[in-house]
């Protein structure tokens, strides 16, 4: 009888230490799929950041910052994750890059997907933001505008499953660079470091014309141009188990059993 009790104060001290870890710290694999049919848009791989709602990447109407102006001209989220990184201490920050399908350091061409697993914390890290350059184009990207567009936990840290859809009018333009060939992402022959200065404001702006029909890095042409309700990509996120309670659960099953053998 003692060695029964035994094991059920291990099955309840594990079960109790799992889901104390996972009300605060638990892991979250975030899961980017390119939507895309042949011979359409690219993107790059995604820079995402977690945090607390008050990270704001961009604003529309307002001029780009660095940080999203080197997502949306270059795909580049260097700047991004630095400007994340001064803003908010507490954060979590990363890359998601194509993993199936993709081409070159990551890039989601059409169909590809990827995925990456986050640790965060469900009170310091409740939201999340994210930007991808959207291509060919020279300053075309995903993102969220409004930092508390993304809610992955609630204020008690239940997790809301959310999905983001991304569809053609979802494309913004950063509006720092003219379009044209001419220095544009992806176009074979093209260089992203070549720049004719827009000095705009960021804005929604589906229009690829200036782009229809060209020869992109992949080898394609770039013939089958977004239209507003296109399906372009989703993003959705799964809270996975982390090894340390996948441990206690299977320590504090291994004890039970061993008791029913006896």
């Amino acid at each position: 009888m003692m060695r029964f009790k035994h094991a059920l104060v291990l099955v309840g001290f594990a079960a109790g230490v799992a889901t104390a870890a996972q009300a605060a710290v638990v892991q979250v694999r975030v899961r980017v799929e390119s939507l895309v049919g042949a011979n359409g848009v690219a993107f790059s791989p995604s820079t995402v950041a977690f945090h607390d709602g008050s990270f704001d990447a961009f604003n529309s109407g307002a001029p780009a910052g660095p940080g999203i102006q080197n997502i949306a001209e270059t795909g580049d989220g260097t700047a991004y994750l630095a400007a994340f990184g001064s803003a908010y201490g507490a954060g979590v920050s990363g890359t998601v890059a194509a993993t199936v399908g993709g081409f070159g350091p990551g890039i989601f061409l059409p169909g590809a997907t990827g995925s990456f697993v986050f640790t965060i914390d469900t009170a310091a890290n409740r939201y999340f933001s994210f930007g991808a350059m959207v291509v060919p184009s020279n300053d075309r990207f995903f993102g969220n505008g409004s930092p508390t567009a993304v809610e992955l936990f609630d204020g008690a840290g239940n997790f809301l499953n959310p999905m983001v859809n991304l569809k053609g009018s979802d494309v913004w333009d950063a509006g720092t660079e003219l379009d044209a060939p001419f220095g544009s992402a992806f176009l074979a022959g093209q260089s992203a470091g070549d720049h004719n200065a827009q000095g705009g404001v960021v804005g929604l702006n589906s229009d690829f014309s200036a782009y229809a029909n060209a020869l992109t890095a992949a080898g394609y042409n770039f013939s089958n141009l977004p239209l507003d309700g296109d399906a372009l990509a989703r993003i959705t996120f799964e809270v996975v188990p982390a090894p340390g309670a996948i441990c206690a659960f299977g320590f504090a099953g291994l004890a039970f059993r061993s008791r029913r053998r006896r």
